[in-house]
């Protein structure tokens, strides 16, 4: 059983898909739990829905912001006390062949998935609100950061540069005791997947699913790992990425 001590953690994307689900598993299991997104209704809806509402909090906040992220949100999280978790689940996706793209398309996939995640963590551990005894840090990244695919270069460039980003992350935080760590899932059944399947033929979803050997995943699939490497368990666990995908990646 999954154990976790004196725990506080932080989820952003908390409103839908994984981030929700993960919020859903962590409170269930005694996790005192801070909701992070954009939608004041949805986090809203969340918390009266999650298991025991009471252990839980929530914060609005838009990864574009700059200002908001840098003052209200840090305010926020500092209001609340030490924490000992950051999972960052907020995502979006575009998908353009390579003479449709712009810059402003990787502007917008970098900042959300990459550098905007980086400066919280950055700002959070200036404080110093990361608990002193250490923590987990947990990126959200996608099975195309180490594959391609036609019209996804913004996306999967932004989630190799996450891979990236974890290795070298865990090896400055080691000394703290604060793990680093990257899920990557493929097709996960969430609003996103919805909103992409919306603006494709049947045939590109029958060809997508059948790159899928275990068919497409479900968001408490990936929220059970998440839970795993922010508990007591995976304590020698840094660095790494974790592919949940039903066996795309293996073909």
């Amino acid at each position: 059983m999954l154990t976790f001590r004196d725990q506080k953690i932080l989820i952003s994307g908390a409103s839908s898909g994984i981030g929700n689900s993960a919020a859903y598993l962590l409170n269930s299991l005694g996790v005192n739990t801070i909701l992070i997104g954009r939608d004041k209704l949805k986090l809203e809806k969340t918390l009266s829905q999650l298991q025991q509402p009471e252990n839980a909090s929530v914060i609005i906040c838009d990864f574009f912001d700059e200002i908001n992220l840098k003052d209200e949100f840090l305010k926020s999280v500092s209001d609340s006390g030490t924490f000992t978790g950051f999972v960052h689940s907020a995502g979006a996706d575009i998908t353009k062949p390579y003479k449709l793209l712009k810059n402003i398309d990787f502007d917008i996939l970098n900042k959300l998935n990459v550098t905007a995640p980086f400066q919280v963590v950055k700002d959070l551990l200036k404080k110093p609100i990361f608990s002193s005894t250490g923590g987990s840090i947990v990126w959200l990244g996608s099975v195309m950061g180490s594959l391609g695919q036609k019209g996804k270069i913004a996306y999967t460039s932004s989630k190799s540069a996450v891979e990236g980003l974890v290795k070298s992350l865990a090896l400055e935080l080691a000394g703290k005791n604060i793990r680093v760590n990257c899920v990557a899932p493929g097709i996960v059944e969430t609003p996103l997947k919805k909103e992409l399947f919306s603006k494709i033929s049947k045939e590109s979803i029958k060809s997508i699913e059948a790159m899928h050997p275990l068919g497409f995943g479900k968001p408490e699939d990936v929220a059970n790992l998440i839970c795993f490497l922010l508990s007591d368990q995976s304590k020698w666990i840094t660095g790494t990425t974790y592919y949940i995908d039903g066996g795309y990646h293996i073909q």
